[in-house]
């Protein structure tokens, strides 16, 4: 998909993407506003708009050997997926900084001491340790669970809604680029992007 939207020209480049991100951001909405508890559980890799995922669940177990990482500044765009909203709640603005504009990759323990997930797991326990704990919160009282959900949503106003508008129309903008096109570009070439810095 990438290497089509590079051969666009930059503005139907950014129309393109802006479609794109906008599409996917009803998803993270209704993660965030529906009333029953979603679980993630991360085999592999959690980057870019799956570690947005993540972010957007109510509790996430990660197995020993997944690894993490926002990823999109090496795309040469901002991140989207609700990322700059969650990711600076959860571990601060020093920390969100750091792992957006660095991008680096991170592991398992680290997700955990940042509180990105709740529990790490053997690799081979992830299935059964997820399953376990979705049928606990099946099991359990679902009422309570919705208006838990909603009060915790409630802290944050409309201001996740309103960041994922804003991370659309800056992603968007990112596509438009030279750096973006290179970042696209390095990836699929896998090697390291040289951006002109614009």
């Amino acid at each position: 998909m990438f290497a089509e939207l590079i051969r666009l020209a930059p503005a139907e480049r950014q129309q393109a993407l802006y479609r794109i991100v906008d599409a996917l951001h009803p998803l993270l909405v209704r993660m965030r506003h529906m009333p029953k508890p979603v679980l993630a559980a991360v085999q592999g890799a959690a980057a870019g708009f799956g570690l947005s995922l993540v972010l957007a669940a109510d509790l996430a177990l990660a197995a020993e050997d997944a690894v993490f990482t926002s990823g999109y500044i090496h795309l040469g765009t901002s991140p989207d997926g609700g990322m700059t909203a969650m990711l600076a709640r959860i571990v601060g603005l020093k920390r969100a900084a750091e792992l957006m504009l660095l991008g680096d990759r991170f592991d398992a323990g680290r997700a955990l001491e940042l509180g990105l997930v709740n529990r790490v797991v053997p690799a081979d326990a992830l299935a059964s340790e997820a399953a376990g704990l979705a049928a606990r919160l099946a099991a359990g009282p679902t009422y309570a669970y919705g208006r838990t959900k909603a009060l915790l949503q409630a802290t944050l106003g409309d201001a996740f809604d309103a960041q994922l508008r804003r991370e659309t129309e800056s992603f968007a903008a990112c596509a438009a680029t030279a750096d973006f096109a290179e970042g696209v570009r390095a990836f699929l070439e896998k090697r390291r992007p040289v951006f002109a810095g614009e």
